[in-house]
């Protein structure tokens, strides 16, 4: 495989950024193996969880060869622990650059397919609420989305009162907050001013659901050992009840790379890819 290490210069963030991209090879010992004329490749856009970075999934999984066996390009941005927003202090785009600015400068440097059919979606932890959050802002992008363990709706429908050692977004940006979670919330502000935006991802579905748009398909996974497990099978019901069709996987696991490993893999082989070079067998 040829595993690109990218740093550049960010417009929007006026400052160095990091990224990965993952050119699969179709024979052992080829990092770019030979391709039709004009080839371009199926794209998965990947995105880490809180705190982690773009070395994340290409470290702890083998997504490298998870891309060689089923022929597919793999992008790896960051959102380092923005929690995949354009800040509310400060201005720090991240989402913006994620959304807008990186893809076309990759598009300028890799033989990465544009089209619909070949562009898919997903994301660890937080970055799955990122993958849904992408999906439901440009449904016309994506084929499909993959959320392994992800808090979809981490914006609260309703208002939310929590005490000072509880997790989770406060409704209010001054409330009192954990320290480990300040740079979240300097990220997010208060919940009052996310919700009923394009942030607010139950939202987004709720105004594509009423207006008939096409969606991408969903494939949406929590084990049951995972801490977080009770909120998002609540958020899965409610998905259900709001009429959105999806791959509902309540297996066991918990928050961790393993369970990373092993979805990720298993939402390669489930998307619908077409026209790839796999991996050819020894």
């Amino acid at each position: 495989m040829a595993l690109n290490k990218i740093t550049y210069y960010s417009e929007l963030m006026k400052m160095i950024m990091g990224v990965e991209v993952i050119i699969p090879e179709n024979k052992w010992g080829y990092s770019l193996a030979d391709r039709p004329k004009d080839y371009k490749y199926p794209v998965l856009w990947l995105m880490p969880g809180g705190g982690y970075n773009y070395t994340d999934w290409a470290r702890y999984t083998a997504l490298e060869l998870y891309s060689a066996q089923e022929g597919i390009a793999v992008v790896l941005p960051s959102s380092y622990y923005a929690g995949y927003m354009d800040t509310a202090h400060g201005n720090y785009p991240y989402f913006s650059v994620i959304a807008q600015e990186m893809p076309e400068f990759l598009y300028h440097l890799f033989p990465l397919s544009r089209e619909r059919e070949d562009n898919f979606v997903a994301g660890f932890s937080m970055g799955g609420y990122g993958a849904f959050k992408l999906a439901m802002q440009f449904p016309e992008r994506y084929t499909a989305c993959g959320v392994f363990s992800g808090p979809i709706g981490l914006v609260p429908r309703q208002p939310v009162h929590r005490s000072m050692d509880e997790l989770g977004i406060r409704e209010h940006s001054d409330d009192p907050i954990p320290d480990a979670q300040r740079t979240l919330a300097a990220a997010f502000g208060g919940a009052e001013n996310r919700r009923n935006t394009k942030d607010d991802n139950l939202y987004m579905l709720e105004k594509h659901l009423q207006a008939g748009d096409e969606l991408p398909a969903f494939y949406i996974a929590t084990g049951q050992e995972d801490a977080i497990a009770g909120d998002n099978y609540e958020t899965a019901e409610l998905l259900h009840k709001m009429g959105l069709q999806f791959e509902d996987i309540r297996d066991h696991g918990k928050h961790n790379w393993e369970y990373c490993d092993r979805h990720v893999k298993q939402f390669i082989e489930w998307i619908p890819l077409k026209n790839v070079y796999k991996m050819e067998e020894a």
